[in-house]
């Protein structure tokens, strides 16, 4: 076999691989920033070497099925592990949504559980402002990525994101364009 063809198929089989989360619960937070509220969507995949422990944290009643108030509690649990701050004030999460993948697929490590939450802010002032955002959920068996979304409103023009070495911590920097007349 020729030492490219090797390569690329060792490169498939390698990306087959890792297509399943092993032993890290990944949880992405999608930010965007709106003239009167901050929104945050949260996927949370766990691999199947932690899937167990993170469902041990949802189903409280260990019937081996999750229930639409488990459902709710842990995106309540995951809102209370987060801290957000605009302009050095904390912000309060509320859910908008949450949504749980089948059993089989959270052990198979492809479940994605997903969380939309929004605080308001009232409508923003005009120059530059802070937003930060500190997870702390399950912090022994997760990755974190966090990331901004374009604006949709033209106003808001991001600046800048800093990221702590773990993603755990992250801070993004904004303007606001006065109104015009």
């Amino acid at each position: 076999m020729k030492p490219g063809l090797l390569g690329c198929l060792l490169l498939v089989l390698a990306s087959d691989a890792l297509a399943h989360r092993l032993d890290e619960y990944l949880q992405a937070t999608r930010i965007l920033v709106a003239a009167n509220r901050i929104d945050l969507s949260i996927d949370l995949t766990p691999g199947m070497a932690v899937a167990d422990q993170v469902l041990a944290v949802i189903d409280k009643d260990r019937d081996g099925w999750i229930s639409r108030a488990e459902v709710d509690a842990y995106a309540q649990l995951v809102l209370k592990d987060i801290h957000l701050g605009l302009d050095e004030k904390s912000l309060t999460l509320n859910v908008v949504d949450a949504t749980f993948p089948a059993l089989s697929e959270v052990k198979g490590g492809l479940g994605v559980i997903r969380i939309r939450a929004t605080a308001p802010v009232g409508p923003l002032g005009a120059g530059r402002h802070a937003l930060s955002l500190t997870n702390a959920h399950l912090p022994a068996i997760s990755v974190y990525l966090v990331n901004a979304l374009v604006p949709k409103d033209r106003a808001i023009e991001i600046t800048k994101q800093t990221r702590d070495e773990f993603q755990k911590g992250y801070r993004l920097e904004f303007g606001v364009s006065p109104s015009r007349p």
